[in-house]
């Protein structure tokens, strides 16, 4: 009887918790959970560029990843987001572990606020795979992105503290399609006039590969709101990634809000190229 009822009181306080919150945050988690569920039933491809949900893969040992980008978007009522250059690079250090950094220039003119123009917090970060593919479960890896305080606080480009976010990815594939979920806790250190909270984040994309050079993409991802007086975020992205060359990829996406917070439209391009390290240093020889 007492694991009855234990079981009973963990059901209640759940079905509680889910009716306390907001409708959208409602439909973001039940959207993720079907999309893990989707993984459990769905062997994996390559996320990345321009998709901002990732993959549970890391860079190979011995290999360099930079990504090179453009993001613009435009917000309900004018104002302009935009982020350019946006650059990563990432270095596969051992098997099942990434390491890299990444950092991105923006010029964000929105309606009724100042300017902010330049250099943004430059990011580190890791991926380190727990679980590799099996039949039935999909690739579980997990990933740490420290933000370093380096910009400028007096140009609004940066709060001054660090900021942690932890990423929980699961990614599987069953040729042509692949599919990959988020969820992950951003903690913020906010300064004490600001008021930033914690958040949470997460997302769902797939991959679909027409043939070796071509791949559709899309995505819909979301983060809990910013400030006890903003709204909580979500959005979708549709595009392709094309190989030009083995290790050259050009990709394109463009999506939109799906609340009144984010930008209204969005577009984003760019490339991603991926060399052996060890050959580059050669070379330079």
């Amino acid at each position: 009887m007492g694991l009855v009822q234990s079981a009973k009181t963990y059901l209640l306080q759940t079905v509680s918790l889910w009716t306390q919150m907001k409708a959208p945050m409602r439909s973001l988690l039940a959207f993720l959970l079907l999309g893990f569920l989707v993984l459990i039933r769905a062997n994996i491809s390559l996320a990345g560029r321009p998709l901002v949900v990732d993959d549970a893969a890391p860079v190979g040992p011995g290999q360099l990843e930079v990504e090179f980008g453009l993001t613009h978007g435009r917000r309900d009522g004018g104002g302009r987001e935009q982020a350019w250059p946006a650059m990563t690079m990432a270095y596969g250090l051992v098997e099942r572990l990434e390491i890299g950094l990444s950092i991105q220039r923006v010029n964000h003119d929105r309606r009724g606020e100042p300017a902010v123009k330049g250099f943004e917090d430059l990011h580190l970060a890791s991926k380190l795979t727990i679980l590799e593919e099996t039949e039935v479960l999909p690739a579980v890896a997990l990933s740490l992105d420290v933000k370093l305080p380096t910009a400028s606080k007096s140009k609004r480009l940066s709060t001054g503290n660090f900021d942690e976010a932890f990423t929980f990815i699961f990614s599987k594939a069953d040729a042509p399609l692949a599919l990959h979920v988020n969820l992950g806790y951003l903690l913020v250190d906010s300064p004490r006039n600001a008021k930033l909270k914690n958040r949470l984040r997460g997302g769902i994309a797939s991959d679909y590969a027409l043939n070796g050079e071509l791949i559709l993409v899309g995505e819909v991802f979301g983060t809990s709101r910013v400030g006890k007086d903003e709204q909580n975020e979500a959005a979708f992205q549709l595009g392709f990634r094309y190989a030009l060359t083995k290790s050259l990829v050009f990709d394109a996406a463009a999506g939109r809000s799906l609340r009144r917070a984010g930008p209204t439209l969005q577009g984003t391009t760019g490339l991603t190229w991926t060399i052996g390290a060890a050959n580059l240093l050669k070379a330079r020889r």
